[in-house]
Formats: structure tokens, sequence, C-alpha cells
């Protein structure tokens, strides 16, 4: 019995990794939805912020000993243009690294983030302004640290599971008035298979717990 059962998970497991290989060996491009709210007024606070800068502090590595820690197929392009838009890196059923996950063209981590807060603030009764010209004295101002935006998936004999995490550092000041928020989150979620739709579904789902945690901290 004990044989039988040797060889089924054998042969599990090699089908896994050869269906993992097949749709993980290749870079792919995805775009992401920033979650919002139904379309309602929300009332004004009375407080006018503008989002001054947000700076991506994540550190990719070649060979990472852990999966959550952000790196790119070696056999693609390594520009900081990439790495700007890289979101997770696909594994086979083994759990090896393959191919990676891109935003595409028209998004970056930055922007994700920055649109993000956007929904959070608004969602709080702020009035989101656009431009220097229009900040006041009263204006709160925002600069943004990502110190954490991945996804990855961990391998299991009948499932996987994909993983997104987001860290952020938000600092929000006004004149005299100083304050520092820490944002982090991890969605995780189980997955028959790993294919891109499934690894946006779960960075929706983080994003979505980043939009609520920023809405509960900064007021």
């Amino acid at each position: 019995m004990n044989h039988v059962l040797r060889t089924f998970l054998t042969l599990l497991f090699a089908t896994s990794a050869l269906f993992f290989s097949g749709c993980a060996a290749k870079r792919g491009e995805v775009a992401l939805q920033v979650p919002t709210a139904k379309a309602e007024t929300t009332p004004s606070n009375g407080k006018q912020i503008y989002i001054n800068s947000v700076v991506d502090k994540r550190v990719f590595e070649v060979k990472p000993s852990e999966p959550n820690i952000p790196s790119l197929d070696p056999s693609e392009p390594q520009s900081d243009d990439i790495k700007a838009r890289a979101v997770a890196r696909k594994r086979n059923g083994y759990g090896m690294a393959m191919g990676d996950i891109v935003l595409n063209t028209n998004q970056t981590v930055n922007s994700v983030i920055k649109d993000s807060l956007k929904e959070a603030f608004s969602g709080n009764g702020y009035q989101v302004i656009d431009t220097k010209d229009q900040i006041t004295p009263q204006t709160y101002i925002a600069d943004i640290q990502i110190l954490k935006f991945w996804s990855w998936m961990n391998p299991g004999a009948f499932a996987i599971t994909l993983n997104c995490e987001i860290e952020t550092n938000v600092n929000v000041k006004k004149e005299g008035d100083p304050k520092s928020h820490s944002l982090h989150v991890k969605a995780a979620d189980s997955f028959q298979m790993g294919t891109e739709s499934n690894y946006i579904e779960i960075m929706q789902k983080a994003l979505q717990q980043y939009i609520a945690e920023a809405k509960a901290e900064i007021k």
C-alpha cells in the first residue's frame, strides 16, 4: 500500500511540475484595478491633502532564500523600469522560481499605491489635490515609502497558496503637525493553478485590505 501511495504522489508532483513549468516559464504582464467604493458622496472632513512623493524602497535579490523576497527571471531584462513594474515571481510545482509577473506599461507599483491612497484619503473625506500650486499652509503633505509589494506562490500536494504582501510608511504633515503611519497587510488564498488571473485576484484582495487599513489609520 505504501508503495502504491508513493507512486501516486510521485506522479502527482511530476504532473504538477510539468503543468506549472508550462504556465510559469515566461514573463507575464498584468493590469491591476484599484478597488473603489460605491458611487456615493463622502462627507468632507474639511481637510486637503497632497501626495508629494512615492518612493519604491523594495530590494530585489538574484536568488532569494524565501519566495516573499522580490526577484526577477534572470533570462529576462532587469532594468529599473522593469523593477518598478515587477509584482510577482512564478514558481513550478516544486516551488522553484520560474518566470515573473510585471504590471503593464501604463502602471508601476508607485502608481498603484498612489491611486490606492487617493481612494483611501477620498473615502475619509479629504480633498485630494493633484498640483503643487493648490497647496496652502493648511494642506497636509504625504510622502510614501514602499517597503513591500510582492506576490508569491507556496506549493502544496492538492492546492497552492498565493500570497500578496504590502507594506508602506506614510508620512503626513502639516505645519507643526507631522505624523507617521506604518501600513502592512497580507492576503493569502488557495488555488488549483498559478495563473496570472489568480495572481491578479490575490493582489486585488491585498489592495482592498490596504485601502481599508489606510482609511482606519489616517483620519
